[in-house]
């Protein structure tokens, strides 16, 4: 009885051991997609009439796997971000004005998230930090006096000259994901996006907080380099 217990024991131990190697032996997955962001900028300062700023967020990204359907993912994106206001319209006797105000912000982003698969879904949570690469704040001023329409614009420079040049933020995501050939992944990408500081650096006059707020819809591939990954699909 001893004999037949040890051997079972030793016999699940060298599955245990197989097991091990062949996870071991997979191999990182790299991908590559194409985002539209729709961004705000949300805090203390409430900013009335603001629509997002549509913009794009084109990237790179890495799967590491950990344990059967874990993975740990980097990324590099170029993420266009900011907020529109729109003031409301103003009249001085015969002339009308409308003016628009835009933030943008363009930040190259680096996320890393903890990414759970659950068949063809996954989900995935993790931090991101942020450098500013560009940026602008512009004004257009719309008049209109009786039959005649004349715009005028310009530029905010306080807003760039005040502008915080990296931001530490969160993000959370769902996507869908499939084989569409033996090597290739196609998938799809919901995330939502939060960052922790304010975009301008606050003085003691100036007790503002404007937070960038993303909602991202991507699309991309996935270069799988085997079909380890496939396993928990065809289930």
């Amino acid at each position: 009885m001893r004999n037949k217990t040890l051997l079972i024991i030793l016999l699940a131990l060298i599955a245990a051991n197989c097991s091990a190697q062949k996870h071991s032996a997979q191999k990182p997955i790299f991908g590559i997609s194409m985002g539209a962001n729709f961004a705000n900028l949300i805090g203390t300062d409430k900013i009335e009439d603001s629509k997002p700023r549509i913009g794009m967020c084109p990237g790179i990204n890495v799967d590491i796997p950990l344990v059967y359907d874990t993975y740990l993912e980097i990324g590099a994106y170029y993420s266009q971000q900011g907020v529109a206001v729109k003031t409301d319209e103003i009249t001085r006797g015969s002339v009308r004005e409308k003016e628009t105000i835009t933030k943008y912000v363009d930040y190259l982003q680096v996320p890393l998230f903890w990414k759970q698969s659950f068949g063809d879904i996954y989900t995935k949570i993790g931090p991101f930090a942020s450098m500013a690469l560009q940026a602008s704040s512009d004004w257009k001023k719309d008049s209109i006096a009786r039959d005649t329409m004349s715009v005028h614009r310009g530029s905010y420079n306080s807003f760039i000259n005040k502008l915080r040049k990296y931001d530490v933020g969160a993000a959370f995501a769902v996507g869908y994901q499939s084989s569409i050939s033996r090597s290739l992944d196609i998938f799809i990408d919901l995330s939502y996006k939060i960052g922790f500081f304010s975009v301008e650096e606050k003085t003691d006059a100036q007790k503002k907080v404007l937070r960038n707020q993303v909602f991202c819809v991507s699309v991309g591939v996935y270069f799988q380099q085997n079909r380890h990954s496939k396993t928990y699909r065809r289930r």
